[in-house]
Parts: structure tokens; C-alpha cells; sequence
């Protein structure tokens, strides 16, 4: 059997997701969101605002980038 697309299902759109993760000892300025090109799927350019977060790896860092992710798909929930 292969991979076909089911015929009874409404077409879904679809996304992709970008993003990047790098953990730096020490801390960093909170409050500067530099945003950064990228080239998207589609071929054109568009940016990404990075996002600082500090405290400790597994405790603070963690919870906070959960937190984040949640609070990113609740923004987008229409989409």
C-alpha cells in the first residue's frame, strides 16, 4: 500500500516551522530581539525575531520555552 492522500478528508493547510535553539553560558540581554533574514519555502526572504531567555538550563530556561511554544500555537490557533 502506499503513501496516498485520503480522499475524504478536507485539505489541511500546511506550514513549516522555523526555528533554532543555541544554550550560551552566562546571560545576554533580555530586552534586544534582533530579527535575522531567512530564506522561506516559497523562495523569498523573510525575518525571524530571536528570543532571549535566561536562568538556569533545565529549571527556568525550560519552562519558559515551553511556555513560549504554548503561548505561540494559541496565537496562531486560527491558522
Amino acid at each position: 500500500m502506499t503513501d496516498m492522500p485520503s480522499t475524504d478528508t478536507i485539505a489541511t493547510p500546511r506550514y513549516a516551522l522555523s526555528y533554532g535553539l543555541r544554550l550560551d553560558q552566562g546571560t545576554a540581554r533580555e530586552l534586544t530581539h534582533p530579527r535575522v533574514p531567512i530564506l522561506v519555502p516559497n523562495g523569498s526572504v523573510g525575518s525571524m525575531t530571536l528570543h532571549v531567555m535566561n536562568g538556569t538550563a533545565e529549571d527556568e530556561i525550560k519552562a519558559q520555552l515551553l511556555d513560549s511554544i504554548d503561548a505561540f500555537f494559541d496565537f496562531y490557533a486560527d491558522a
